[in-house]
């Protein structure tokens, strides 16, 4: 029988950050502070969904350093809430955005050259690791190049959730997941896209699927949302249902990713964002019963924990 380890992911990047037309200086956190929420209202699905342990995946950067003031801005403005979440059983994880941006009103810049980004990678854990645990890694903006997954491997990461299989940035953007496989696996050292040898940073990547939104032509790759409207969330399981079935693997990971902002009510009506917790809820659920009516078992887990069932699970199949 199949067995499915789904991971709840959520990157906690400000207000109006994502999206099509995205404001890389906003620093507003609406959406975070309402999303607070929501693991009381995942709780009170337990009989439905079983426990949902999330991994948050937390802001902590130069850009929040340069215009806070401290890198660990969010860790420690929202201390106590981290605190509770992780004695629940949740994760909380290390997302940078590596950005420059000395003002307010300067352009927030990507750090693109590979040994600065390493470099900035470095400087940042060098304030970071008494405070959050080299747990799960996910680099902002979707973006690796061998440096800097070497870097994170080094600094003692056991799991990346960068990739995005499938999708490459525009142009001067440095993301590029074409050919990346769309299921855990451990990245070549001089391609990440390619699987390599068993090291020891492995690659659980934010698992990709066909989606139609109401503006598109025709359904196209997107990361799996469950912050969407239901009824194109649900679209989508079709074509997933399918993969699931053909799938020769017989255990399965499957890592769904949303932003504050996109359940957050103010942000306004969206033709491709929910802006509901309820709605999200509501997809969980939609995962849960596809699952069920195929007959195959499924359990919720933080990145990390999903990654070393993973492990366990390759290292019986050579045994």
């Amino acid at each position: 029988m199949k067995r499915h380890l789904l991971c709840l992911t959520l990157d906690t990047d400000p207000d109006g950050l994502n999206g099509r037309n995205p404001n890389r200086r906003s620093l507003e956190w609406e959406g975070l502070e309402k999303v607070q929420r929501l693991p009381e209202e995942l709780a009170a699905l337990d009989h439905k969904l079983g426990r949902v342990p999330m991994t948050w995946f937390v802001r902590a950067d130069g850009q929040l350093e340069s215009i806070l003031g401290n890198a660990a801005y969010l860790l420690e403005t929202y201390g106590t809430f981290w605190t509770k979440v992780k004695k629940a059983g949740d994760e909380v994880a290390w997302h940078p955005h590596l950005y420059t941006q000395q003002r307010p009103e300067d352009a927030a810049v990507i750090i693109t050259d590979p040994l600065q980004a390493q470099e900035e990678l470095e400087r940042l854990w060098s304030i970071l690791k008494t405070i959050v645990p080299p747990t799960a890694f996910r680099n902002g903006e979707g973006w690796h190049v061998p440096e800097t997954y070497a870097t994170v491997e080094r600094l003692g990461f056991r799991c990346d959730s960068t990739a995005i299989p499938g999708r490459a940035g525009g142009p001067g953007h440095p993301m590029n997941w074409t050919g990346a496989p769309n299921q855990p696996y451990f990245p070549a050292s001089g391609n990440l896209c390619n699987p390599g040898p068993a090291r020891s940073l492995l690659e659980l990547p934010m698992n990709t699927w066909l989606l139609q939104a109401p503006n598109d032509v025709s359904p196209r790759l997107r990361y799996m949302n469950p912050a969407v409207h239901p009824h194109l969330f649900a679209n989508a399981l079709k074509n997933w249902e399918n993969a699931c079935k053909v799938s020769p693997s017989d255990l399965l990971v499957w890592v769904m990713i949303f932003h504050p902002d996109e359940v957050l009510a103010t942000q306004g009506d969206d033709a491709l964002y929910s802006r509901s917790t309820q709605a999200l809820c509501t997809n969980l659920l939609s995962v849960a019963d596809t699952l069920r009516r195929l007959g195959h078992d499924f359990e919720w887990l933080t990145v990390s924990d999903a990654a070393e069932r993973w492990r366990g699970h390759q290292q019986r199949l050579s045994a």
